[in-house]
């Protein structure tokens, strides 16, 4: 039983009339990798909710109600500087064809996490506090700032002044929400300041004043917007990273908030690890690490979907973009898919071992962006396309020859769809650059008598190339470490690689046995 299920198991013993699973994000910038994993965790609780005929429904909160506090690195400073402490949703889009700031990265992230399957119904906090809808709860929490600042002062070391209030009005002056501090709540108004120096990324203008706190003319500060958007949507399980699940953290301090002041039992909690492109934490506002955009753009739908299906939510996922990377992991969710079709056959053997393998069917389930296959399927493998279109041969063919039979038109389709991905990645091979490998005598004698074995061979056995090598080695009298490299120096253009008889199969055994000949 994987993850998920587990979840839910203890989910469904609440026995509620409505699971609402929600997460958020601060479209601040392009957002990146990491946030996805937060999509597809709520998204497979939301859908084996369902399964299970639990009553579910799945929401995604946009908070464009935020404050610009950084400028991205790929945005012109001096351009952009003058927003810095304004509504996200107020700043004009860096992009065409938008509403503004917030709306332009939120639906670029949209795109993507609509394209491996998840379909959240999206929430726009600016609409939650211009529509009203969180004036009742901002009273609450405005007159209850004491208790606030109690719970504050015991979680964190440093205190907040006796005046401070949990929330940030608009200045009426600049328009600025991230440079105010509210000092006084009268039962009508907040009293507040627009101070120059209060945060480090924006400029207050100096501006004194008082305002209403309703209909979005501000906005509680987000460790208590959190649970105060809990109980204005409903949410009853929501998940977020670990550094905002840990002991002491944000969560906590939420869940404590929920309890003293809001009087709402805080969502079942689902704490996860981080997603890091080689070895980064990222960050939206600040445009560090690799975008959701552009990782979508590198693998296919179900490919980025099943490397967060797979990673159980306490394990930390380190994505690379290499090469070697992608083919591990078609190899990994073929495996999976395999198993899919045991199960579906009923070919699910008992004990430990039928047990893995229904966790892999069941992971391959949770991956699925489109319908799976009612039947078994052939599935080529990524890494020999890679290696196939290198050399200009026929995939379509050789797969053909491979499978010892037509492949039907869903087995076309994933072919397709293979090659499209293989084509992206063939210039990005970690190949020598534009260094000339020169063939030893030893391994030009070796590859002579190799092609002269090879020859005829009718076989698409992998045990069979394998024979020949070796047997061919051992009458050449020659250690593996003096020759082999001259295989991968004639057909991929280095001094190593993956198992030879692969590439061989790949390349086409008549096409190998022309360039073993030919070589110099």
């Amino acid at each position: 039983m994987i993850w998920v299920d587990r979840e839910v198991k203890e989910i469904k013993k609440r026995n509620k009339k409505l699971e609402l699973v929600d997460d958020m994000k601060t479209p601040s910038g392009r957002v990146h990798i990491g946030s996805l994993r937060g999509v597809v965790v709520h998204d497979m609780v939301y859908k084996v909710l369902k399964e299970n005929n639990i009553n579910a429904k799945y929401t995604y909160v946009f908070d464009d109600h935020d404050p610009m506090d950084g400028i991205p690195a790929y945005l012109e400073y001096k351009k952009w500087e003058k927003y810095a402490g304004m509504q996200l949703y107020k700043i004009p889009s860096p992009e065409k064809g938008h509403k503004n700031f917030a709306q332009c990265y939120a639906n670029e992230f949209i795109k993507v996490f609509n394209s491996i399957n998840s379909y959240p119904e999206i929430i726009w906090a600016s609409e939650l506090y211009n529509s009203g809808k969180m004036n009742d709860v901002i009273k609450e929490v405005l007159d209850n700032a004491s208790k606030i600042r109690d719970i504050y002062n015991k979680a964190f070391d440093r205190k907040k002044p006796n005046d401070w209030h949990p929330f940030n009005v608009v200045c009426e002056n600049c328009q600025k929400i991230g440079t105010t501090y509210v000092y006084k709540w009268d039962g009508e108004q907040v009293h507040y300041r627009c101070e120059e120096k209060m945060v480090a990324w924006a400029v207050g203008c100096g501006n004194e004043g008082a305002a209403s706190p309703y209909d979005g003319n501000g906005k509680l500060v987000w460790r208590v917007d959190w649970p105060a958007k809990w109980k204005v949507i409903g949410v009853t399980v929501e998940g977020a990273g670990k550094d905002h699940m840990s002991s002491g953290g944000s969560y906590d301090i939420a869940k404590i908030i929920c309890d003293k002041v809001l009087d709402y039992p805080a969502p079942y909690p689902v704490a996860y690890e981080f997603f890091n492109v080689k070895g980064k934490k990222m960050s939206s506002s600040k445009g560090l690490g690799v975008s959701a955009k552009e990782i979508a753009k590198l693998v296919p739908p179900e490919i980025l979907r099943f490397i967060i299906v797979r990673t159980p939510i306490h394990k930390a996922i380190d994505f690379d973009t290499d090469l070697s990377t992608l083919n591990k992991l078609f190899d990994d969710y073929d495996t999976c898919l395999n198993a899919y079709f045991d199960k579906i056959e009923d070919n699910i053997p008992e004990g430990k071992s039928g047990e893995v393998l229904l966790d892999f069917a069941r992971i391959a389930e949770l991956s699925q962006v489109n319908d799976l296959p009612k039947n078994r399927v052939y599935l080529p493998r990524f890494r020999s396309i890679v290696n196939i279109l290198s050399n200009n041969t026929d995939p379509l063919i050789y797969f053909e020859k491979h499978k010892n039979s037509k492949l039907t038109k869903e087995e076309k389709d994933i072919l397709n769809e293979r090659i499209k991905y293989a084509k992206i990645y063939a210039n990005t091979n970690d190949r020598s650059t534009g260094e000339e490998l020169i063939l030893t005598s030893k391994e030009k004698s070796f590859l002579i008598e190799l092609a002269a074995n090879l020859k005829g061979l009718k076989s698409n056995s992998n045990e069979d190339v394998q024979e020949i090598i070796f047997s061919t080695l051992k009458k050449n009298g020659s250690k593996p470490k003096d020759v082999f490299p001259g295989i991968y120096k004639v057909l991929i253009n280095k001094k190593y690689g993956p198992k030879a008889a692969d590439i061989i199969l790949s390349m086409g055994v008549d096409n190998v046995v022309k360039k073993f000949t030919e070589s110099k």
